[in-house]
């Protein structure tokens, strides 16, 4: 089950990743799931009748970012959040168990070209 809940995040957070979504969190209350992806100029909200776990949630955005970006790599910041980053992006995992939240913070390191 959580495979399948990995992947539907994955795959849903692929089709934004071209966006450049600065946040993208999980709310979790009762049996439901809220994700929204929200940046500059964009701002979706999908809700979902069933409980998506923290780490199937993390994964799935993980994964997306690593087939367009290539592999991040972790840095540990606390004990609850953790850094995913390369030299193209950067993911702050940071979530908040006991108000039922998970934030993803989403940076874009940007290259000057020399020539």
């Amino acid at each position: 089950m959580e495979d399948r809940l990995e992947k539907m995040v994955r795959d849903l957070i692929a089709r934004y990743v071209d966006a450049k979504p600065k946040r993208i969190s999980l709310k979790l209350s009762d049996d439901r799931s809220e994700i929204r992806i929200s940046g500059e100029g964009l701002e979706e909200s999908l809700e979902y009748s069933l409980t998506i776990p923290f780490t199937s949630f993390a994964r799935g955005v993980i994964e997306a970012y690593e087939e367009v970006y290539g592999k991040l790599r972790v840095i540990p910041i606390s004990l609850r959040e953790e850094v995913y980053e390369n030299d193209k992006v950067s993911l702050d995992l940071y979530p908040t168990g006991s108000a039922g939240i998970f934030e993803v913070f989403v940076s874009y390191k940007e290259h000057s070209k020399k020539g």
